[in-house]
């Protein structure tokens, strides 16, 4: 299911219906968005998102369409315990509020203290054009992550996205998800209309925790976040969540003693375990339990479907795979549905030491569980030759670190919790993961190390230090090499990053380059878009790809592709307003709604970066020292134009500390940390806000384009710059950029 975590385009004094002007005949198309019955309105004026959270005192910034920017009238209502319809009530008790800037593309007003935090409405009227109204705070879902119970005590239960079984924890990710810093409700409703209210927890504005009953029938149900009051003026859209049956399996238990294993290092366990991985597949899956001792296995093993090894402890149980040359693709290797708990795993030369099938595809991959595992591989343990000590360095220095993984993951419903790992490069690579959970972990980067979420959605992680291990170390990445051409939906949240100042030194990033078209459109009747020239499709899957207006009328609306045929691609959901002959399209893997919460940074070239493709990203109450700080580089790839779309950086910390920046071929000087926007044409920046930072000693906020429509409605509000020098905004993109500080 499709969300787009943005402002609805709502037009008109009452719900349902339209003022005609007299030059201009409004042609409206209501488009049902998902089952939740919300609609889109083609108009002459637009909403098309409005930044958030915003309290108080602090600057509202709304991207769309004025076509009369100078005679605008804006009035500002809290509507969070207003009862009816919202709209009425706006124009009703709404304050007239002076804006501080618009233009056609924006506009930017300070929010009023109407009685502390909420959610608030304003209504905008122009010459000729009937009212426009939107909400600014209003909670947006957009996704939902649940851990579902399991019956076997043995196996993790089941994480799902949009879906959970009864007794589920839970997990709402978006923005504005409180009311005033509290946890609202989240409620449920059945299809035969029955409602449940469920108490929440809340960790800043973007996460909230709910438990689901145990009594939940198996069902589609309507899920809103509503305010404490129960009011329906401030609840979030509706979004659809499947109820699925519990999970009854009921798993057989095997020990592999009772297979002939000794525990005493020094025997071969290879055929004990195959023998007994053997007989767990007979039954149809079991759990394997190894008991206390040190299991010496000569060549590598495949752990069956529905199989799960489980030790005593990571310090009691542990497995060890001798130094092979050629290493084999793996020494633990399963196709989906297997899981290795309570163990030490202990190899020399490697390529991955665990792997799953890497296909990404439900009925061949995912459905892993690893947890509370201690991992230990290296391809240069003991007195290697010189020559052979260099020619696996050579080999791992040429691949970049790709196929020397201590994990690798693919597919539905992962899991990777409180383990400690290091291997001889990348720490971890996730690719077409769809539901995943990362958490609690030491993730050690190694030779041309690093970590890699590949073409994924519905990620958690959280609660991991993830740390360089040498001069070679670098950070890691979430991007778009793959298919389907897209990757979405991840909380990166209370993790610690630190020593990645090798290779690029970058602790995040985003990347992925191949667009499939950058040009304008013929036509756009409904979902339809009409293009001049037939986008280069190859043979990839591009459902879920970006399509976005980055230049023109219309200029900052995106949408997914539903599907595609030569010039024709049909959209998610139809634009609000039309493109015309002036609109510049581009579509590119998407890279939508990650966000990056109370992370800490330690000695990095960048802590955050969005290199290319932005959409609806927020990066929040993040700390950095000696750690280069957050960029957003909107790029021209050889094939493809990249823009970022409404990216928020709020609350951050760059605190003193010089690092060695992010450069080419290790050009660049050392120097301090920065908040750094730019664009390189013709891409653009569009709906970017920098708001309440702090940036310590000679930190700098800097943005940049070298073009005068690089950057398009820039917001710079109440950062806290100790050096006031330090604040750099290209003269160019002055008209666009907003400073209120």
């Amino acid at each position: 299911m499709e969300e787009y975590g943005r402002t609805r385009v709502e037009t008109g004094e009452n719900p349902g219906s339209v003022q005609l002007s007299s030059m201009r005949l409004l042609a409206i198309a209501a488009i049902a968005w998902c089952t939740c019955c919300i609609r889109i309105v083609q108009a002459d004026s637009a909403v098309f998102w409005v930044s958030g959270p915003v309290r108080p005192g602090e600057t509202v910034l709304a991207t769309g369409y004025f076509p009369e920017p100078q005679q605008i009238s804006l009035k500002v209502a809290n509507i969070e315990h207003a009862a009816g319809d919202w709209r009425s009530v706006t124009s009703a008790r709404g304050i007239r509020v002076r804006p501080l800037k618009v233009t056609e593309t924006s506009i930017m007003f300070v929010l009023p203290d109407l009685g502390g935090d909420g959610v608030f409405a304003f209504r905008l009227d122009q010459p000729h054009e009937a009212p426009v109204y939107a909400r600014v705070n209003l909670p947006e879902v957009w996704w939902t992550l649940a851990e579902s119970p399991s019956t076997d005590p043995e196996i993790q239960g089941r994480v799902d996205v949009d879906s959970a079984s009864a007794g589920a924890r839970l997990r709402l990710f978006g923005r504005c998800l409180t009311y005033g810093g509290g946890a609202g409700y989240v409620s449920l409703t059945s299809q035969s209309g029955k409602t449940f209210n469920l108490k929440s927890t809340n960790q800043g504005s973007y996460e909230l925790t709910t438990t689901l009953p145990r009594d939940l029938t198996p069902g589609r149900y309507s899920l809103e976040v509503r305010p404490p009051t129960g009011g329906s003026t401030a609840a979030s859209a509706p979004r659809v969540i499947q109820i699925h049956a519990a999970d009854e399996t009921h798993l057989a238990n095997l020990n592999l003693m009772e297979f002939g294993a000794k525990g005493d290092s020094h025997f071969d366990n290879t055929s004990a375990f195959k023998s007994a991985l053997m007989k767990a597949a007979a039954l149809g899956g079991a759990v394997l339990k190894i008991p206390a001792g040190y299991y010496f296995l000569s060549q590598p093993i495949e752990i069956p479907p529905n199989v799960y090894l489980v030790g005593e402890s990571p310090n009691r149980t542990a497995l060890y795979f001798p130094d092979a040359d050629p290493a084999p693709p793996a020494w633990v290797s399963g196709q989906h549905h297997f899981g290795l708990e309570n163990l030490a795993i202990f190899c020399g030369n490697h390529n991955a030491i665990i792997s799953s099938n890497m296909g990404g595809k439900p009925d061949v991959s995912g459905h892993s569980r690893l947890r509370n595992l201690f991992i230990r591989g290296s391809s240069f343990r003991g007195h290697l030759a010189p020559e052979l000590a260099g020619r696996r360095l050579m080999q791992l220095m040429k691949s970049a670190g790709l196929g020397y993984e201590t994990i690798r993951l693919s597919g539905p419903d992962l899991i990777l919790e409180d383990c400690d790992i290091l291997g001889t490069s990348r720490s971890l690579y996730i690719y077409g993961a769809h539901g995943a959970i990362v958490r609690r972990n030491k993730l050690r980067n190694g030779i041309a190390g690093w970590y890699n979420y590949n073409v994924a959605d519905g990620v958690l992680i959280e609660d991991n230090t993830i740390r360089g291990e040498g001069v070679l170390a670098t950070g890691g990445s979430y991007s778009t090499w793959g298919e389907p051409k897209r990757s979405r939906d991840i909380y990166t949240a209370n993790n610690t990053y630190s020593d990645m100042i090798g290779f690029d030194r970058e602790a995040i990033t985003s990347d992925g380059g191949g667009g499939a078209y950058f040009g304008p459109a013929l036509q756009s009747p409904r979902q339809t878009l009409l293009l001049q020239d037939v986008p280069k499709w190859g043979k990839d899957d591009w459902a879920g790809a970006l399509v976005a207006i980055i230049a023109g009328h219309g200029v900052g609306q995106w949408r997914t592709i539903k599907s595609w045929s030569g010039q024709e691609v049909e959209l998610s959901e139809a634009f609000g307003i039309a493109p015309d002959a002036t609109s510049i399209i581009t579509i590119v893997p998407a890279q939508l709604h990650y966000i990056f919460y109370h992370n800490h940074f330690r000695s990095a070239g960048v802590a955050i970066q969005f290199y290319g493709t932005a959409v609806e990203h927020i990066v929040a109450d993040n700390d950095e020292s000696s750690a280069g700080g957050f960029y957003a580089v909107a790029m021209r790839y050889a094939d493809g134009v990249a823009p970022q779309l409404n990216v928020q950086f709020l609350d951050n910390h760059l605190l003193e500390g010089w690092n060695y920046h992010f450069g080419p071929n290790g050009a660049a000087p050392a120097g301090p940390s920065s908040i750094r926007v730019a664009s390189v044409p013709p891409s653009a920046v569009i709906g970017m806000v920098i708001r309440n930072n702090e940036l310590q000693g000679e930190s700098t906020l800097e943005v940049h384009s070298q073009s005068p429509t690089g950057v398009i409605a820039g917001l710079v509000d109440k950062n806290r710059i100790s050096n006031g020098k330090n604040l750099h905004i290209d003269r160019s993109i002055s008209d666009e950029v907003l400073i209120n500080q």
